[in-house]
């Protein structure tokens, strides 16, 4: 018996049907930007959409005319006719085809880009978010407030962001793919781009350039509430931290060997380093989730990248494992 030279159909379809899957995967998701969340966002989707399904369109008439071409008898043409062909299919396929697609690109691109930076038709007044980009985190300050939080944005639905973005060391890049577009952060000057989300929920941000050797875990939560949820919230948060008599000792160990970097809001002003008022609280230890497989602040004390240390951070060898547990647990109940 011979062998097989083409598979089975049925293996063709079960490949087409995993393959399909593998694909519909990345239409959905708390970082999909096909999945989106804000006008800002439903303006990139629809664009994509679009350019996929006219560049497939284009794809499957290539394909048909290179079969078609495969297939059909070559019939005895004249020099003359055979170059009046060839001109025809370089004018219409190589200059007139592609003409119309940039036109069209241009024609749907530049307004959608520019309603993305803008969102122009706000009538609200903008809530203003101030994000500093550091290497590797993010830090999120409220003006008009004492409130700063770090790696966790949390904004009111159906309110205008006005997001302004700051760096001091690298360009990073700011972006939260179910609200819009990506800004990048660049050192010594102040981007902006605006922000809204028509649901509540929690999604996803990531830094969208390169930045060093923690790029890829230079990831945050967003969390949208509703708007009597983010008035409580924000009323709680700019509430001092008091610290319950059995927590006075892990509170003093961290004032002396933290406090330097890591701000709690009423008992260490420390900047520098990542504000840890309602680190209790925050679905994100670092770039690991916390949840399900939970991450602790005792796991992420003893198991954190040794690339996030700077120059200034303490030895862990300086503080003692009974410290370590009573300030990581003290830490865990800060909501």
């Amino acid at each position: 018996m011979g062998h097989k030279l083409y598979p089975e159909p049925k293996a063709i379809k079960k490949g087409l049907s995993v393959a399909f899957a593998a694909m519909l995967t990345g239409c959905s998701g708390p970082q999909s930007a096909l999945d989106p969340a804000g006008p800002a966002a439903e303006v990139i989707a629809w664009l994509w959409w679009g350019m996929f399904g006219f560049f497939t369109l284009v794809l499957f008439v290539v394909l048909g005319l290179w079969l078609y071409a495969m297939q059909r008898k070559h019939a005895k043409v004249s020099p003359a006719d055979a170059i009046r062909s060839t001109n025809r299919w370089i004018i219409g396929g190589g200059i007139i085809l592609p003409l119309i697609t940039i036109i069209v690109l241009l024609g749907a691109g530049i307004p959608a880009g520019q309603y993305v930076i803008t969102l122009a038709d706000e009538t609200t007044e903008p809530l203003d978010v101030d994000v500093h980009a550091h290497r590797w985190w993010w830090e999120f300050r409220y003006p008009n407030t004492d409130l700063i939080t770090a790696n966790e944005l949390t904004i009111p639905v159906d309110t205008p962001i006005e997001v302004k973005v700051y760096s001091d060391n690298v360009i990073h890049a700011f972006w939260v793919p179910r609200l819009g577009g990506k800004i990048d952060v660049v050192p010594g000057r102040a981007n902006r781009i605006r922000l809204r989300a028509s649901e509540v929920g929690t999604m996803r941000g990531q830094c969208a350039e390169f930045c060093g050797t923690g790029h890829a875990h230079m990831v945050f939560q967003v969390k949208v509430l509703s708007k009597s949820d983010y008035a409580a919230w924000q009323q709680r948060q700019q509430q001092d931290i008091v610290v319950a008599p059995e927590h006075q000792r892990a509170a003093q160990a961290f004032t002396t060997h933290c406090g330097e970097c890591h701000r709690v809001k009423g008992v260490t002003r420390g900047t520098g380093a990542p504000d840890l008022s309602n680190v209790g609280a925050r679905r994100l230890m670092g770039a690991s989730p916390r949840g399900g497989a939970q991450v602790s602040v005792t796991q992420w004390l003893n198991t954190h990248p040794t690339w996030l240390q700077r120059e200034s951070t303490p030895l862990h060898s300086d503080i003692t494992p009974e410290q370590q547990d009573a300030i990581a647990t003290w830490l865990e109940t800060l909501d």
